[in-house]
């Protein structure tokens, strides 16, 4: 063939690559599972999560030291367990679980946490003298509940299967330190409850104890809907059910301030 009769290479000539075009939709559903499966191998919810308890636990206690009542450093402390807890939950979820990161845990998310919020909320509820023999229940239970945990011995073997941010469950450790969990998770959350309830049927500062019932029975549920999506729902849901709680609580503290007297100005 000839230069004459070579096929000039023009534009038409050129045929330009196909191109796949994929619906919006199906995109979105790709990004949204890249996303997901990024987040459930990650230590990023419960670090957040950990953050966010310590910011509302470091607000509570600032409130308290303004203006003193004995449920705001009782919030406080129950704070601090449950940023502890998330805390330990980011280590192992990054770097694998061990006896001491399962211990702590254990022992602050799993025993002490709930229970000492709820002897927080008993102090607005109930009698003075009732609130006070559910505050020495409490030291009573949280002493009880430490040595318990941090003498039962551990079984790191069933650890070895944990992917993402599943926890070690509950039967890797013994000495009856399950007793603890159920029984301080179960009257913590009763007191809490119980309390926002009573105040609601009393009409005793409405909204704020509507949020922190908001809050309880989210975060009380989150371990649920894990059944129904996967582990980062649990983070997801723990994030808004904190953000509630600590709105109702912070509501809670303003509507007290509110109604003390203001004190008289004494001029001469």
């Amino acid at each position: 063939m000839t230069t004459r009769d070579a096929v000039p290479l023009t534009p038409h000539n050129v045929t330009a690559p196909t191109t796949i075009n994929v619906p919006v939709s199906i995109r979105e559903a790709r990004i949204a599972g890249s996303l997901r499966a990024v987040l459930a191998d990650s230590a990023i919810p419960p670090l957040v999560t950990a953050l966010i308890a310590g910011a509302l636990a470091a607000r509570m206690a600032g409130s308290a030291a303004r203006s003193f009542a004995p449920s705001k450093p009782l919030w406080a402390i129950g704070l601090l367990l449950f940023a502890a807890a998330s805390a330990a939950a980011a280590y192992g979820t990054a770097d694998g679980w061990g006896s001491v990161s399962f211990r702590i845990y254990y022992l602050t998310g799993a025993c002490l946490c709930v229970a000492v919020l709820g002897a927080g909320s008993a102090f607005l509820a109930l009698p003075r003298a009732v609130a006070l023999v559910v505050f020495g229940m409490t030291i009573t239970a949280v002493i009880g509940a430490t040595v318990t945990v941090l003498l039962a011995p551990v079984d790191v073997s069933a650890f070895a299967d944990l992917h993402g941010h599943a926890a070690p469950p509950n039967s890797a450790i013994g000495g009856h330190a399950a007793i603890w969990a159920i029984g301080m998770n179960s009257v913590g959350t009763l007191l809490l409850v119980v309390g926002a309830v009573v105040s609601l049927l009393r009409r005793i500062r409405t909204g704020p104890n509507a949020a922190i019932l908001a809050g309880v029975i989210v975060i009380a549920l989150a371990g649920t809907l894990t059944r129904f999506g996967g582990q980062e729902t649990l983070y997801l849901s723990q994030m808004i059910g904190l953000i509630v709680l600590g709105a109702g609580m912070e509501w809670a503290n303003r509507s007290g301030q509110a109604r003390k007297p203001v004190p008289p100005i004494i001029t001469a």
